[in-house]
C-alpha cells in the first residue's frame, strides 16, 4: 500500500470555510473513486477506513501462463466471496478508468502493440520492451486502483497477475533474445523505485498448467496473433 507523506495545513476562520470547497482539478491518475478524498476535516474529524474492513477485505492475486483459466477462476472467486473482480489491464487500461470515449492513439498511449510483440518479438523498433515496461505501468496503476477500492469500500479484490508477478514476462523475454540486458537493467531500476511503496496480496494463487497445454488453447483461441506463440516462450514464464 502507497504510504505518502503529506504536510497538513489547517486554515481559520474564512478561510476554512473556503478551503472544504476546494477539489482537486487534474491529477496523474482518476479513477471511479477518486472524489471519495481525506481533507483536513476528515483528518480532524477520525480515521475511518478500519472500520470498513471485514474477513474478505482482502487483495487476492491469480497467477498462471497464457490462458490457462486465470480469468474464468478470479471472476468465480470474486463472486463467491463477495469481492472486486478486476480482469487484467491491457495496452489502454487508463484510458478505460478516465472514461475516455476513445483510447488514445498509439503515439501517446506506450507506442506499443501486443499484436506486433507477437507476430514480430525481436523487431527492431524496440517494441517488445515498450510493451513490458508499458504493461508493468498499467498493473502498477490497477493495483493501485484495487488497494483504493479496498480503502475507500471495505470490498476485497481479485486481480489476474500484479505488478509483483509482473517480471515473468521480462524474464522469458530475455531468455528468448527478444530484449537487450540493459533493458532488464531499466526494467528493474523503475522496478526498484516503485514497488517499494506497495505490500505484496494478502494471497496469491497460481494456475498451474504446463506449457504444451497452454499452446494448445492458443492456437485454438481464433486469434491469429497467437497462433504461432514459441513453446520455449510459453516454457519460459512457466518457469519463472
Amino acid at each position: 500500500m502507497a504510504l505518502r507523506v503529506v504536510r497538513l495545513v489547517i486554515p481559520s476562520g474564512a478561510a476554512a470555510v473556503k478551503a472544504v470547497n476546494i477539489t482537486q482539478k487534474a491529477g496523474v491518475h482518476t479513477s471511479s473513486v477518486r472524489s471519495l478524498r481525506y481533507g483536513w476535516w476528515a483528518y480532524a474529524l477520525g480515521e475511518r477506513t478500519t472500520p470498513r474492513f471485514q474477513q474478505y477485505s482482502k487483495i487476492i492475486t491469480l497467477d498462471g501462463n497464457l490462458a490457462s483459466g486465470k480469468g474464468a477462476l478470479a471472476q468465480k472467486l470474486a463472486d463467491k466471496l463477495g469481492m472486486l473482480y478486476m480482469p487484467e489491464p491491457d495496452t489502454y487500461y487508463m484510458d478505460k478508468m478516465t472514461g475516455e470515449k476513445e483510447p488514445l492513439p498509439v503515439d501517446f498511449n506506450g507506442m506499443c502493440s501486443l499484436e506486433k510483440f507477437y507476430t514480430d518479438p525481436k523487431a527492431a523498433d524496440g517494441n517488445s520492451y515498450r510493451l513490458q515496461l508499458w504493461m508493468y505501468t498499467m498493473r502498477l496503476l490497477q493495483y493501485a486502483d484495487a488497494i483504493e477500492h479496498l480503502l475507500t469500500t471495505g470490498q476485497g479484490v481479485v486481480l489476474e497477475r500484479s505488478p509483483f508477478s509482473d517480471m515473468v514476462f521480462l524474464e522469458a523475454m530475455f531468455k528468448e533474445k527478444y530484449i537487450r540486458k540493459e533493458c532488464v537493467q531499466h526494467y528493474n531500476e523503475i522496478k526498484g523505485i516503485s514497488i517499494c511503496e506497495f505490500l505484496p496480496p494478502h494471497l496469491v494463487i497460481y494456475v498451474d498448467l504446463a506449457a504444451e497445454e497452454v499452446q494448445k488453447k492458443l492456437k485454438q483461441s481464433g486469434k491469429s496473433y497467437l497462433q504461432n506463440v514459441p513453446l520455449t516462450y510459453l516454457k519460459g514464464i512457466e518457469e519463472s
